[in-house]
C-alpha cells in the first residue's frame, strides 16, 4: 500500500540515490526501525537506523535536477550530511564496470572518512574529478574532451554546488554502470540493486567509523 506522509524534520546524516530501487535494497537489508516518509511517483523515502545510528534513505531520480531539488528540500529539513550514491559512465579502458568512484570536490572530511573505511574494508575506490552531464543518450557523454576525462556522471557537479551554497556536507560516490571504449554495461537488475561495496561505504561512513 502506497503512502505519503509529510515529513517535519529528517534525521542529519542522509544518503541519497537516483534509482528507487537501490534505495529500496539499503532500506530493506541494512536499517532497521524503518519508517516510511514518503512513497509518491515511484520514489521512495524512509527514515530508520544503521547500527544504532539514525539516518533517512532518499530516492531523488536521475539528474542534476532532482538531486538539488531533494538535497535542498532535506536540508531544509535538517539534514546536515549527505552521501549522494550514483552511477558513472567509464571513458578508458582502464576503469572497468562495478568500479567504485569517489568523486573530488567534496567535504574534506567526509572524503577522508570514506578513503579510511575503504582502506578498512578492502573495498578498492579511485579518486577522480569527473564530469556531469545531464543527459544519458548525449553525443558527448561517448567521447573524452580535450581535458581527458576518465568518468562522466549525471548530478556530482549540481550536488556540490548546492551543498557549498547551503553550507552543509556532502561526498559523491558512484559505480559505473557503462563503459564506452568497451561497449559495456551492466544489467539493469545489477544498476538496481547490485551496488552494494558503494552502499556499504556509505552506510559506514555514516557511522563516524
Amino acid at each position: 500500500m502506497n503512502r505519503f506522509v509529510l515529513a517535519q524534520e529528517l534525521p542529519e546524516k542522509v544518503i541519497l540515490t537516483d534509482d528507487p530501487a537501490r534505495a529500496r535494497m539499503i532500506i530493506s537489508h541494512y536499517l532497521d526501525n524503518v519508517e516510511i516518509l514518503y512513497e509518491h511517483r515511484g520514489m521512495i523515502g524512509c527514515s530508520g537506523e544503521y547500527q544504532g545510528t539514525g539516518m533517512a534513505v532518499i530516492s531523488c531520480g536521475f539528474g542534476e535536477s532532482t538531486a538539488r531539488l531533494y538535497l535542498e528540500e532535506s536540508a531544509r529539513l535538517g539534514a546536515r550530511e549527505f552521501i549522494y550514491l550514483g552511477e558513472g559512465i567509464s571513458l578508458t579502458k582502464s576503469i572497468g564496470l562495478m568500479s567504485v568512484i569517489l568523486v573530488e570536490g567534496g567535504n574534506p572530511e567526509l572524503l577522508r572518512r570514506i578513503t579510511t573505511i575503504a582502506e578498512k574494508t578492502l573495498v578498492p575506490i579511485k579518486t577522480i574529478e569527473t564530469v556531469t552531464n545531464d543527459c544519458f543518450w548525449c553525443d558527448d557523454v561517448n567521447v573524452q574532451d580535450e581535458r581527458g576525462w576518465d568518468i562522466a556522471d549525471f548530478a556530482a557537479s549540481a550536488v556540490h554546488n548546492v551543498a557549498d551554497s547551503l553550507g552543509v556536507s556532502v561526498a559523491v560516490i558512484l559505480t559505473v554502470s557503462e563503459n564506452t571504449i568497451k561497449a559495456e554495461r551492466v544489467s539493469e537488475e545489477t544498476r538496481q540493486i547490485g551496488f552494494s561495496e558503494a552502499s556499504v561505504l556509505a552506510l559506514g561512513v555514516m557511522l563516524n567509523l
